[in-house]
């Protein structure tokens, strides 16, 4: 824990590396568990005081919210399915809040797929409510939550670290009532708890990962490979796996990350269409899907699919877009 102290309060190339080396250490042993993340994040509150005023008086959100968040870093690049999903899933009447930031592990991140495609990313929080009551959903910026600690960390680590388990989703400091939380490691459990240690104010949440082939996992659910969730509710978790064949060439090719901002945003465009390609389509449906059950605890998986399937084919996710460009052409940005 120390060293994580030191690392975090330093600067400079030497205590990069000691919190790189404190995480690899930490992830290839059996240390990480749900109190050792809620330590961390202490830590991490004491360190930075605007992540402690949020805390303190969260951003307030209609109820049924659910926040949106990845861990990145995943061992096969899928182009920015959970961003699409947060709109598949607004689209769908669940109030959404979606976490992002420019890549570190890939080409484009939310942030650079959603300027591409002119759609506004808050970095001012108390425009949060506002954008869930009139479009459903609010992109927000992760560091406008807790800039001193994000100002440390990004662009430090190109690996999973411990941090990626539990921080996308604990900094995003609103009035939800659940969180989705996708995460490129098979220990859901441990997430999910450490979530719930660091906000027992959200009383729901799923945390999800597929592992699609040999050395590759992604941070989504989808139709190929063993996806796994852990099902929070009120502290208690259930893990529930779903197994199929390793992903087709076709799958893969279809779904990967492309090379540039614009083509992963085209990608986005395309699996909000009614004739969407049907590899895009069904990957991006099986997360809103999910996005929703959680948001609904009587919804169960099978029907949340079916729900988020009839707002793409009729068209509402397709039309959510120019209705987010329109937001930012007014500046609301």
């Amino acid at each position: 824990m120390q060293q994580f102290v030191e690392a975090l309060r330093g600067e400079g190339d030497e205590a990069d590396e000691s919190w790189r080396d404190w995480a690899r250490r930490l992830l290839d042993g059996d240390g990480l568990t749900p109190v050792l993340l809620a330590r961390l994040w202490d830590e991490v509150v004491a360190f930075d005081d605007r992540l402690a005023e949020f805390l303190a008086d969260p951003v307030l959100v209609p109820d049924g919210t659910v926040t949106v968040s990845g861990s990145g870093k995943e061992t096969f690049k899928t182009f920015n399915v959970s961003t699409a999903a947060a709109l598949l899933a607004a689209a769908s009447r669940v109030h959404v809040v979606k976490g992002t930031s420019s890549s570190v592990s890939a080409v484009s991140g939310a942030s650079d797929v959603l300027t591409a495609l002119g759609v506004p990313s808050l970095t001012d929080p108390a425009r949060i409510s506002e954008f869930t009551a009139t479009y459903g959903i609010a992109f927000v910026d992760y560091a406008s939550f807790c800039p001193r600690y994000a100002a440390r960390y990004d662009g430090r680590f190109d690996f999973l670290s411990p941090m990626s388990f539990f921080m996308p989703a604990a900094t995003l400091v609103v009035s939800a009532d659940a969180f989705l939380h996708g995460l490129a490691h098979d220990d859901v459990r441990t997430a999910a708890l450490g979530i719930h240690s660091v906000r027992p104010d959200i009383a729901r949440g799923r945390v999800v990962t597929t592992w699609i082939g040999p050395g590759q996992r992604i941070d989504e659910l989808a139709s190929f490979g063993t996806s796994t969730s852990a099902v929070l509710q009120h502290g208690a978790v259930r893990l529930v796996s779903q197994h199929s064949d390793g992903a087709t060439g076709p799958w893969r090719r279809a779904v990967r990350h492309r090379t540039d901002h614009a083509t992963n945003a085209a990608a986005l465009v395309e699996s909000l269409r009614p004739n969407g390609d049907p590899a895009i389509t069904d990957l991006v449906e099986r997360n809103a899907a999910a996005i929703l059950a959680t948001a609904r605890p009587g919804v169960a998986d099978d029907e949340a699919l079916q729900l988020v399937r009839e707002a793409r084919l009729d068209g509402r996710a397709e039309r959510l877009l120019p209705r987010l460009r329109t937001a930012a052409s007014k500046g609301l940005r």
